[in-house]
């Protein structure tokens, strides 16, 4: 038996276990799909986490080994994977990515006392649980009302449209309700919402009709990067000028490469700062390790994966060395700093983490202002 499923099967210490063995981890993503930015780049900060950890030790002796799964971004795939790992006898998961893979794999993995650290899902509807759920991205409660703000006070924009991306529903649906809400509060008015699924490509054009005509000031779209490119591509063509702002999801590189010029201009609360005059110097050096690495630069996925390791190797040496459950020593490390800044959990497995607005100009993102810490 593995020495991760003989420590995680009564989140015990070690008895009985090969001390050869490495430690098993299974990582779930979308690595094809229309959300395949996120699975890459997350596997890719995964792993360039594993190989620093690995070279430096790894887990008191112990290496790390990362079991990839292909989830192809659908609920079905991430049930599969989930499924297909725990039969392998992995007890501790990188992912899903989104938050609507993760409220559906779940109960699965509570059933089967293992451990999911998810480095995208970032829904409000997750908030506060008491779960199997540990979470490296912060709450995206906090960005809808930075956005909201920013649109209304320092864009002057009164009214909004609202598009949303049902196949990510738990996020999508919350982070439209929650920004509309924030919106209408502050005496903006939201003419308008419209979801769509990205995996129904076909059925867009008769949803996309009415915005022609909508009169709105902005356009919020909450959706993949590839997904926001393709709807300001079709803004442009339309000769739609209202201001487009977007979701931490979409925050990608391939937002640039597959928009070009039409996401010049797009505006989004981001909790990840990449900005080379601004950032943080444990954010620069994994940016250029990154690149070194993979050949371009990382996304939210990217580093949110990579802290997830670094903090999953803290927990298990506290956990191993204290006798503590691993659930437990995810919410004790404090020691630990990463490119956003330090690994700390909430006793429910939330993070805090101050966020930045952000401008896509020449192909680039660049911060505006920061925000502040999300809570």
């Amino acid at each position: 038996m593995g020495i991760l499923l003989c420590f995680l099967v009564s989140w015990g210490p070690l008895k009985g276990c090969s001390f050869k063995d490495p430690v098993r981890v299974g990582f779930v993503g979308p690595l094809t799909g229309r959300f395949s930015d996120l699975g890459i780049h997350g596997r890719n900060g995964a792993m360039l986490a594993v190989e620093a950890v690995n070279a430096s030790g790894g887990v008191q002796g112990r290496s790390l080994e990362l079991i990839l799964a292909n989830d192809q971004g659908t609920v079905s795939g991430a049930l599969a994977s989930v499924q297909r790992l725990l039969s392998q006898g992995l007890r501790v998961f990188l992912g899903p990515m989104t938050s609507t893979q993760v409220l559906a794999v779940l109960p699965t993995l509570e059933q089967a006392n293992a451990v999911c650290l998810s480095p995208t899902a970032s829904s409000q509807v997750l908030d506060d649980r008491a779960d199997a759920l540990f979470r490296m991205a912060p709450s995206d409660a906090v960005q809808v009302e930075a956005l909201a703000k920013h649109i209304l006070l320092n864009r002057h924009a009164r009214t909004v449209v609202i598009v949303w991306d049902a196949d990510n529903e738990a996020f999508a649906r919350a982070y439209a309700e929650g920004f509309a809400e924030a919106f209408r509060r502050r005496g903006g008015i939201v003419l308008a919402q419209h979801a769509f699924r990205s995996s129904r490509p076909s059925v867009w054009k008769p949803m996309l009709q009415p915005l022609e005509h909508a009169g709105s000031e902005a356009i919020l779209v909450v959706a993949s990067a590839k997904d926001t490119a393709y709807l300001c591509q079709w803004l442009a063509k339309k000769g739609i000028r209202a201001a487009v702002f977007t979701s931490f999801w979409a925050r990608s590189p391939e937002l640039v490469v597959y928009g070009g010029r039409t996401v010049e201009g797009v505006e989004l609360v981001s909790a990840v700062n990449v900005d080379p005059e601004t950032s943080s110097l444990q954010m620069k050096d994994f940016v250029k390790a990154y690149r070194h690495r993979f050949g371009k630069d990382p996304n939210h996925a990217a580093v949110f994966s990579y802290e997830a390791v670094l903090l999953l190797r803290g927990a298990l040496e506290r956990s191993l060395s204290g006798h503590l459950p691993l659930p437990t020593a995810l919410t004790q490390v404090h020691d630990i700093v990463g490119p956003t800044g330090p690994l700390r959990l909430t006793p429910f497995g939330d993070r805090h983490l101050p966020c930045v607005m952000e401008r896509v100009a020449q192909g680039r993102f660049h911060v505006l202002s920061h925000i502040g810490e999300t809570r």
